[in-house]
């Protein structure tokens, strides 16, 4: 039962978006006033209905004025109720400013700027993405309100949100007030870091990046060891000698560059979103430590960095990579 409620709900919400999009386009900023607002009476609205309709019914079979009267008042209640409902929500405009970044799992925050430009303000006013959580938003009048609405990030790369929910039965529940936006918001969402051991492949070449020390090369002087017969007579200390320190021998080191790749080639085994997530892990963990490392992927390579700046780049570049079929 439930399931043939949710396929044809699922078809009637499609028509209705189809037509909501031929009507507005995708757009950053929306007005909220007659044409995009719809109204209907809630669950308790009809049940309202039907208890004035009973009344209505027992002043007229008793031909009694005063319940005649009291279904009238209902009845002009409910009138009202629908122009303040309405009014509620009329005004205010919604206006699209940014969007974060973030991993697969997290709630991705949507920075938004609401100004009611009636002079009551709104209130009780629920806004969410389709499929999200929402939250409920109270706006007093002529002040700029700045919110996150949050959307569920389930996968990696773009994530357009799209349709944005505005709803309000406010002041007395009696009827629900609504807008479906038509939003122009995106943002990328980078892959979920799974934990897993650096690949004993991954290169650590002798180009431009961190350095360290190799013995026994190069003309830097790095400090004294203990004679060893054979040493070449030019390393030995010999100010050392004369000043009766014993025997020691100059020890002289060249500085070689090592830097790590991540390599697809490395992480792949076969699953490409598993293999994504691995190399996220280690970006986090390299930027962490403040490593120089280098990204290579098919059709992309990073050259070896470090710094906020190389990681957002390497984020960026697992989010929007494209696996090849």
């Amino acid at each position: 039962m439930r399931s043939g409620l949710a396929f044809f709900k699922n078809i009637f919400r499609r028509r209705f978006f189809h037509w909501i999009d031929k009507r507005r386009p995708p757009a950053t900023r929306h007005f909220l006033y007659r044409k995009n607002l719809y109204i209907f009476p809630s669950i308790t609205g009809f049940a309202y209905l039907i208890l004035v309709v009973v009344i209505w019914l027992l002043g007229t079979n008793y031909q009694n004025n005063l319940i005649l009267a009291l279904a009238y008042m209902q009845i002009s209640v409910f009138v009202l109720t629908i122009l303040n409902t309405y009014n509620n929500m009329a005004g205010l405009r919604v206006e699209f400013i940014g969007a974060e970044e973030g991993f697969v799992g997290e709630r991705i925050a949507f920075r938004f700027l609401f100004v009611p430009t009636s002079r009551r303000g709104a209130n009780y006013v629920m806004v969410q993405w389709l499929d999200s959580p929402s939250v409920i938003l109270d706006f007093e009048p002529e002040r700029e309100h700045l919110e996150n609405i949050y959307a569920e990030a389930t996968k990696r790369g773009w994530l357009r949100p799209r349709r944005l929910l505005l709803e309000s039965t406010f002041p007395m529940g009696l009827l629900r007030c609504w807008t479906w936006l038509n939003i122009d918001a995106s943002t990328l969402v980078y892959p979920e870091p799974m934990a897993c051991d650096l690949p004993t492949g991954t290169p650590a070449s002798e180009e431009d990046g961190g350095s360290h020390q190799r013995s026994n090369a190069g003309d830097e002087f790095s400090g004294f060891r203990a004679y060893r017969p054979g040493d070449s007579p030019r390393r030995i200390a010999w100010k050392q000698f004369a000043r009766d320190r014993g025997l020691w021998s100059k020890e002289y080191s060249e500085s070689i560059t090592s830097q790590t790749w991540l390599q697809w080639s490395d992480f792949f085994l076969g699953d490409a979103e598993l293999a994504l997530s691995h190399l996220c892990f280690w970006v986090e963990k390299f930027s962490e430590q403040e490593q120089i490392f280098g990204l290579r992927l098919p059709g992309i390579e990073l050259p070896p960095d470090a710094g906020q700046q190389h990681r957002k780049a390497a984020l960026r570049a697992l989010a929007s990579f494209e696996v090849a079929p």
